[in-house]
């Protein structure tokens, strides 16, 4: 998804002269035609984080459209500060792509984890929030939804979905339309793939945490009135995010549900290893999700 979003910016900048890109001293390369063809548009703010926040939030106060691209734990947990108070609460058009959400440089250690940026930003008012499955997801969500005067968080994640979706922001997706005498799992992100095994169940897809749409919310609502059962499983945090999101929603309905999480536990990743060590370490599994709807 890196190389699908450094070509968007290529595409978008030459549409818009508005669009502006900061980093935080990566994806020099990456970024490297961007560089070349708008020089006055690219800076290399360097690992000042809260001061890339608030430049952003400076030249988007003066009309410019902002992209912030840096590491997901430094651009999230480190300028928290600067994304409520800057981007938030001065409700202003910022875009902040991450890289190295949850345990994409899991060989790096806890430093560089980031598994709670869904769940630190969905409480605060104004920002949109999108977990695209794979590179043409991200392209839409980014498009579709530019310039539309709010800050917004864009998770990337290396690992992909193979399926060819045509989505649009803020909506959701029913992919299984399975027995709903079985419980209904919803996702985000890459884990489509693995949660579509379950062909015997409804899935529903949720490429944007914040916000949904009423339609979507009310098609979630009624799904949960018939089936009354539910499992999420996501590569984020299991507090606050996509599953405290779908309980809000079933809530909002006066939908009386049982639902399980699967997510990132309330705990230090403390192993090293690849992505796919710390998903089975932390139960990010088919098989813990055959479990854990058998247990519910």
């Amino acid at each position: 998804m890196r190389k699908a979003f450094a070509k968007k910016m290529i595409e978008m900048a030459e549409k818009d002269d508005k669009l502006v890109v900061l980093i935080g001293d990566i994806s020099h390369y990456l970024l490297k035609d961007f560089e070349a063809k708008f020089p006055d548009r690219f800076y290399n703010v360097g690992i000042c984080e809260q001061s890339m926040v608030g430049m952003a939030a400076g030249l988007a106060m003066e009309g410019y459209r902002p992209v912030i691209h840096t590491i997901a734990p430094f651009c999230v947990e480190r300028a928290y500060e600067q994304i409520k108070v800057d981007l938030c609460y001065q409700n202003v058009d910022v875009t902040i792509v991450s890289v190295g959400g949850s345990f994409d440089y899991a060989h790096l250690g806890c430093t560089h984890h980031c598994y709670s940026d869904i769940a630190i930003l969905r409480p605060l008012p104004n920002i949109e929030i999108f977990c695209p499955g794979n590179s043409k997801e991200f392209g839409t969500l980014f498009e579709d939804s530019w310039s539309n005067g709010k800050p917004k968080y864009f998770k990337l994640i290396k690992e992909q979905h193979k399926k060819n979706l045509d989505i649009l922001p803020y909506e959701c997706y029913i992919m299984n339309s399975g027995n709903l005498q079985n419980p209904i799992v919803f996702t985000s992100g890459h884990l489509l793939d693995l949660a579509t095994e379950l062909i015997n169940h409804t899935v529903v897809y949720c490429p944007t945490i914040e916000p949904m749409s009423l339609a979507s919310k009310m098609k979630i609502q009624n799904l949960l009135r018939i089936q009354k059962k539910c499992v999420t499983i996501e590569e984020n945090a299991a507090i606050g995010s996509l599953g405290d999101k779908i309980f809000d929603i079933a809530s909002d309905g006066s939908c009386p549900i049982l639902m399980k999480k699967i997510g990132i536990p309330r705990k230090f990743c403390l192993n090293y290893g690849k992505p796919s060590d710390h998903r089975k370490d932390v139960g990010i599994t088919i098989m813990n999700l055959l479990e854990t709807i058998r247990g519910l």
